[in-house]
């Protein structure tokens, strides 16, 4: 765990896939944190071609994370591009899971249009200091952490 400011605390799964957070969300001794934002990565992507079975992941644990903080504002963020990985499947799953964080009824944020090619790592896959600068301050705003909204991308 790591704090991008004082008021915000991250936790990282490297390499987890949505099925297993969900189990980590079930198992968590999280009180009731005034925010989450759940960052979807290219993990689940790569290691199936059916992207319904994905988004039915997703649902399955935004809908978890809903009942478990009910208090809690949840955020869904889309998946950062990659390139090994088409940006044509990433921006169709990023569509599916803005459907989803409609239809749950959550926020939705979309850190494409912020994050340029220099906030990544060497890897291209993950994001820098600057980087995660960068989403830090997305996310403190759109948790409404010391401030304002950020507007979604259907706003």
């Amino acid at each position: 765990m790591w704090e991008l400011c004082s008021d915000m605390k991250v936790e990282c799964f490297p390499g987890i896939r949505t099925e297993q957070l969900q189990r980590v969300i079930v198992k968590s001794d999280l009180c009731s944190p005034d925010a989450i934002v759940v960052h979807i990565g290219t993990n689940d992507l790569r290691r199936t071609g059916n992207l319904s079975y994905v988004m039915r992941d997703v649902y399955d644990l935004i809908n978890t994370a809903k009942f478990k903080f009910s208090a809690s504002r949840l955020v869904l963020s889309d998946v950062l591009r990659w390139r090994i990985v088409s940006w044509r499947r990433i921006r169709a799953a990023n569509d599916r899971l803005e459907w989803v964080a409609n239809a749950l009824g959550v926020a939705f944020v979309d850190p494409n249009n912020l994050v340029d090619d220099w906030d990544f790592s060497r890897d291209g896959l993950h994001i820098n200091r600057k980087g995660a600068r960068q989403l830090g301050q997305l996310y403190s705003r759109v948790c409404v952490i010391g401030g304002g909204r950020q507007k979604t991308r259907s706003e």
